[in-house]
């Protein structure tokens, strides 16, 4: 089950699928313990802000090492159905999975998850990314 953190209450997501950035992206954290998935945007010239797409719950993934730009969309029933036998994810629970399509001009990629978010986090005066909740960061999507 995702956790939330508290700059996430009362937020409601400002953009619906499909979305994309212009920027680049590459895969950050992968936790087993949690089956939880990060993509975070990496550009340096965007001065203010990054993008973490986190994906709860994961199955099954197929990821390109980057993204630019990024564009996330549902999966095509093809898609969905190659991930779904892929991840040996049972029937009776194919309907609870979400499969999400990654599109970019550096190659395509799959995540088949129970549920996602992406955020906007600003950047600490150094540039850095904070790595914790932020009471500026904002809710772009969640599914």
């Amino acid at each position: 089950m995702p956790t939330h953190s508290p700059a996430e209450e009362g937020q409601q997501p400002t953009a619906t699928l499909p979305i994309s950035f212009d920027r680049k992206f590459r895969p950050w954290r992968y936790s087993i313990g949690h089956s939880e998935l990060k993509l975070r945007s990496i550009d340096s010239d965007a001065a203010h802000d990054f993008i973490e797409v986190t994906f709860y719950g994961v199955v099954g993934m197929r990821l390109k090492t980057v993204y630019r730009p990024l564009s996330i969309s549902l999966a095509e029933p093809a898609e969905t159905d190659e991930m779904l036998k892929f991840s040996e994810v049972r029937e009776s629970q194919s309907s609870r999975v979400r499969c999400l399509a990654l599109k970019s001009d550096s190659g395509n990629g799959l995540v088949a998850c129970l549920s996602y978010s992406i955020w906007s986090h600003p950047r600490d005066k150094d540039g850095e990314s904070l790595g914790l909740p932020h009471p500026e960061s904002v809710l772009i999507l969640r599914g």
